[in-house]
């Protein structure tokens, strides 16, 4: 029995549709060669307080020569979602603009589809935020750390380690913001500058700096959300399923309402109980209630969307003429696209045995996730 599955699903934002549109008209001027009509547009988008709206609002302040202004958008869009590609490709951007290369190529990422890739910033031939007195310098810089303002505290103490070469709390504190903003390998070539002008160390610390210096050289570079495994830190969680279908036979139009509750043995299985209605059948004898247990697997695909491959299998009572078997097992092979706290499902179950042995049907639908984070 073949069936085909129909869904219509519409969603409507009046604040997301505000910002979109305020982003499109900002990116519209500065492609057109007119980066300061584009501020205020972005200053709109910026509002949604989404991490690469704030980002690409620094980024644009930056193209008009605001860069104060532009780490401290920077700053705030790190402290959203520091691994987000964009935010990285922003904040990459200004800080190589600024003479923060290695820093810059580190956490660089591809330019967002929207750039065409010669919107070039304004040039800095200098900057110099420091008053001179170590002391004082100093001091700011740590403030910056404790606001947790790291993309400012990177340019700063990279001032610093300029102007004071041979001051260990420069490059101490170089290595907390570069590793604040996810530039590790930068971060371990400035905790190695501290251990070279280290003098007197004791060797529990000196060893210490060393296994941190190594750890940051060994660690992997940030992953953007896009970029995260689909099903971590599921393991333990709880599932709520809801959807269901609407399937057209030769003479019958069947709506089947699913829901189904379950657990993550680990990130990849979970096991669940299932309860369905089923209604349309012209044999009524197949329409009613039906419940069953069943297990998936999930496992991340290798793209930048948050897609997983699901294979499920389930065994399930369903009604059926009497005198036949009511018992029917399924192979539901999908694919779940991964949200904040749950997952948009599309499945196709394979009748393997029992009443509806050699039927597909093809359903959607949205499972919840509970507990952990």
């Amino acid at each position: 029995m073949k069936k085909l599955f129909i869904f219509l699903l519409s969603v409507s934002s009046t604040s997301a549709f505000g910002a979109t549109n305020s982003l499109d008209k900002a990116r519209s001027a500065v492609i057109s060669g007119d980066p300061t009509t584009a501020i205020s547009f972005y200053s709109d988008a910026a509002k949604s307080q989404a991490a690469p709206s704030v980002a690409e609002y620094g980024w644009a302040l930056a193209k008009t020569g605001h860069n104060d202004l532009a780490l401290a958008q920077l700053d705030h869009a790190i402290q959203i979602s520091k691994a987000d590609p964009e935010v990285l490709y922003y904040t990459s951007s200004v800080l190589a603009n600024l003479g923060i290369a290695d820093a810059a190529n580190e956490i660089s990422r591809p330019a967002p589809a929207w750039l065409s890739g010669n919107e070039k910033l304004l040039p800095v031939t200098q900057r110099n935020n420091l008053t001179g007195i170590f002391r004082d310098d100093i001091n700011t810089a740590t403030g910056l750390i404790m606001q947790r303002r790291y993309v400012t505290a990177v340019e700063r103490y990279h001032q610093m380690t300029n102007k004071y070469p041979q001051e260990r709390f420069a490059w101490a504190g170089y290595a907390i913001a570069l590793e604040s903003i996810g530039a590790y390998k930068s971060a371990a070539k400035a905790v190695d500058k501290d251990l070279e002008l280290a003098k007197n160390l004791d060797e529990k610390t000196h060893d210490m700096m060393m296994a941190h210096k190594k750890e940051l050289e060994a660690r992997e570079p940030l992953e953007s959300p896009g970029e995260k495994k689909s099903n971590e830190m599921l393991m333990g969680r709880y599932l709520l399923f809801f959807g269901g279908s609407i399937n057209k036979t030769s003479s019958d139009t069947i709506t089947n309402i699913n829901a189904r509750a379950g657990k993550f043995l680990t990130n990849n299985f979970d096991v669940g109980v299932n309860a369905s209605l089923v209604s349309g059948y012209s044999n009524s004898d197949y329409n009613g209630p039906s419940a069953g247990v069943s297990l998936r697997y999930l496992t991340p695909l290798e793209m930048e969307a948050p897609l997983s491959f699901v294979l499920g299998t389930r065994i399930q009572y369903a009604p059926a003429p009497s005198g036949t078997d009511k018992v029917s097992t399924y192979l539901s092979p999908g694919l779940s696209y991964f949200l904040p706290n749950g997952s948009v499902d599309f499945t196709v179950d394979f009748g393997l045995s029992g009443p509806f042995k050699d039927t597909r049907t093809f359903s959607i639908g949205y499972t919840m996730y509970l507990g952990g984070n």
